[in-house]
């Protein structure tokens, strides 16, 4: 499909560039479409606060839940026929963050989250956010805040609906439905969205994956969580924050609730997610974080591995006998044990397995068994030698190319086993330089060279890196003869301008496609998911850059209930 000339709003995320913008529906009067047994005027658990307001023009009722209100969903009738495009007045404060609403359309599987916070140079606002098109015929739209996990505020002033041209409608159902720009892969660390969001039934676990319908998005690279804990009762790998009650951070509570309601139920988090990525059509590949074994404290009960806490005897050792919270895979129990956990979870139905590599390194130094190992081919004591031995390297190399041709045999196997006649494939997160990837034993041109690699993911956001670049002369040559694909990782934490710029080099030479590390952190940020969603296309990034990106600023509020918020004399003087 050729590119316009001007991106089309259902790109750039803007409500105000459709056609018909100024012939558009617009519900002020929020109140009205909550019971009053579900309303107030002061806060109430489980009440909507009500708010009059003036703002842009528009004036009506705004309803606002703070976090511990846990309001009902609201639900709104739409009384538009035909295509329209659905946005919606968010209001937000400095003092009260983010304000997140939780939107579905009646017939839709899943209710999926809006964000809006005022702009640098404002106190408040209302924000018009776009929600998505959809074909209307007496649907509602359902309103509420997060349902559990770490609840931001949610403040909602109105609800708008613009008719699309037939033009518009046909463009959009082109674009829709042309699949030839599904090159993007999304990571999902298989933890942060439970302890944010604490989900407790199937729908709110597909909430992380529905993000991706009608995207580009056509790979998910799921983790486990760490690298033996798992996010559902396993026979070889354990959970996050078993057997305790008392937590560090209000999170972990969340996310241990959630787990072990959720196993109540007869729910498996990531063989749920799996199946709705599949629905999309989309592949998964199941990984784990060879370096996650435990983490520092006062976080060590909720994280550590009974596997890794009960065999101090496999763990690494520095040169100078400093012992390193990893487990070293030149020990074949430690090996076995990782394939053990990555066979459960691909036999759940996953496409493929993946190891994170930027969070595993180093997976082996100078413990015992890598020391015996190194007597027994060398006849010498690698702790008398320097660490730039290429023998000492090489060995290292080695053991890490042994667990990979493990794990491609462990694929093989299930792959046989369902009979389909399709590969499952093995990929890899890797720094972004080769001289990195090296030093800490992942020879990539190797492994793509015997066939155990087949896509390569290259990172450059820390963790062992010496530079932060990503050296596509590299990857091309280690990958492309081998038929092994490229996708550069971005993690979105600078404005989106800077990454379409970042990117669009590492595309021009020759990138398959591109990913992005914990994409669905941002879903709700309509200034960054409109151009996640469709960042590989090349083309399309260039127009943005001469275009624009969307202006954060939304409507200036004028009166919010008895109160003028845009008078010579702030209100908040007085704090």
């Amino acid at each position: 499909m050729d590119t316009p000339a001007t991106l089309a709003p259902w790109i750039t995320g803007d409500p105000n560039t459709w056609s018909n913008a100024d012939r558009a529906v617009v519900l002020c009067d929020m109140a009205s479409f909550v019971p009053a047994e579900s309303r107030s005027e002061r806060f109430k658990a489980g009440r909507w606060r009500v708010f009059s307001y003036e703002a842009g023009g528009l004036s009506g009722t705004m309803i606002y839940a703070v976090p511990e209100a846990k309001p009902p969903v609201v639900r709104v009738p739409l009384p538009v026929r035909g295509p329209h495009a659905i946005s919606v007045g968010l209001f937000s404060s400095k003092p009260d963050g983010a304000c997140r609403a939780w939107l579905r359309l009646s017939g839709d599987r899943c209710a999926l989250p809006r964000d809006s916070q005022p702009a640098i140079s404002q106190y408040w606002n209302i924000r018009e956010v776009f929600y998505r098109v959809a074909d209307l015929e007496g649907q509602t739209l359902e309103i509420g805040p997060q349902p559990g996990g770490i609840v931001p505020h949610c403040g909602v002033a109105f609800v708008k609906l613009i008719p699309l041209t037939d033009g518009e409608a046909a463009a959009l159902r082109r674009d829709r439905e042309d699949r030839s720009h599904r090159n993007l892969a999304a990571s999902c660390d298989g933890y942060s969205f439970i302890d944010l969001r604490g989900p407790t039934t199937i729908d709110e676990v597909l909430a992380e994956v529905e993000i991706f319908r009608d995207t580009d998005f056509g790979t998910l690279l799921l983790h486990l969580g760490g690298a033996d804990q798992v996010t559902y009762p396993s026979a070889v790998g354990s959970w996050f924050a078993q057997g305790i009650d008392v937590f560090p951070l209000p999170g972990q509570r969340h996310f241990a609730h959630s787990v072990r309601t959720l196993a109540e139920k007869g729910i498996n988090p990531t063989k749920t997610i799996i199946d709705g990525a599949h629905d999309l059509g989309m592949k998964v590949h199941v990984g784990i974080r060879p370096a996650l074994w435990g983490y520092y404290a006062p976080h060590t009960d909720v994280f550590q591995s009974p596997f890794y806490r009960d065999n101090p005897q496999w763990r690494l050792r520095d040169k100078d006998g400093l012992p390193v919270a990893r487990m070293s895979w030149a020990v074949p129990e430690v090996r076995r044990h990782l394939l053990d956990v990555l066979r459960e979870a691909i036999a759940f139905g996953a496409d493929g397995a993946h190891i994170v590599f930027n969070r595993g390194f180093p997976m082996v130094l100078y413990e015992p068994a890598f020391c015996e190992l190194f007597r027994q081919r060398y006849g010498e004591d690698p702790l008398r030698l320097e660490e730039v031995d290429s023998r000492i390297q090489d060995l290292r190399r080695e053991i890490v190319a042994t667990f990979m041709r493990e794990l491609r045999v462990l694929l093989d196997e299930e792959q046989a086993r369902r009979g389909d006649g399709r590969r499952l494939e093995l990929s890899v997160c890797t720094l972004g330089i080769e001289e990195d990837n090296l030093r800490y034993a992942v020879d990539l041109r190797r492994l793509v060279r015997e066939g155990l690699v087949d896509e390569v993911y290259p990172y450059k956001y820390g963790f062992g890196e010496s530079k932060r670049v990503w050296d596509m002369d590299y990857f091309n040559d280690a990958c492309r003869s081998a038929g092994a694909k490229v996708f550069p990782m971005i993690s979105v934490y600078e404005a989106m301008e800077a990454h379409v710029r970042d990117v669009l080099p590492a595309l021009e030479a020759g990138a398959d496609g591109l990913s992005i590390w914990d994409v669905a952190l941002h879903f709700g940020n309509i200034d960054q998911w409109p151009t996640i969603a469709r960042l590989g296309r090349a083309d399309e990034l260039r127009r943005r850059l001469d275009q624009g990106f969307l202006d954060p600023h939304g409507l200036r509020v004028h009166r919010l209930g008895e109160d003028i918020m845009d008078g010579r004399f702030p209100i908040f003087w007085g704090g």
